[in-house]
């Protein structure tokens, strides 16, 4: 899967920015998404644990194991050094298309004055 090549998706992108800032569980990153989003991205555990499969398939997340003081253990994802360069890679693109938008966009406004 060459992930470089093409558009991360909303949930991947979202994911890998949630995990940018912490080692999150499964409900950690769906509340950070929700947080980061101002509520207007919700990922379901289906969609969380898909996306998750294939970020780290791709090498982008990796999977760690962390004991609770109950003896139980939770499973902690972060941010390889893959999927970093692949989100700066992301964010990069997206401002490319920031900045395209806002020129087309005023030269709407423009014509339209």
């Amino acid at each position: 899967m060459q992930v470089k090549d093409r558009p991360l998706s909303s949930a991947a992108l979202h994911i890998l920015l949630a995990l940018a800032e912490s080692n999150l569980h499964g409900y950690g990153i769906m509340q950070s998404v929700k947080l980061q989003s101002g509520g207007n991205y919700r990922l379901g555990p289906g969609t969380l644990y898909a996306n998750l499969d294939r970020l780290l398939a791709s090498g982008l997340v990796s999977e760690n194991e962390r004991r609770l003081k109950s003896g139980d253990t939770r499973r902690e994802y972060c941010l390889t050094p893959s999927g970093e360069q692949v989100l700066r890679l992301e964010v990069r693109r997206l401002r490319q298309v920031v900045d395209t938008a806002r020129t087309r966009l005023g030269k709407l406004d423009e014509r339209g004055a």
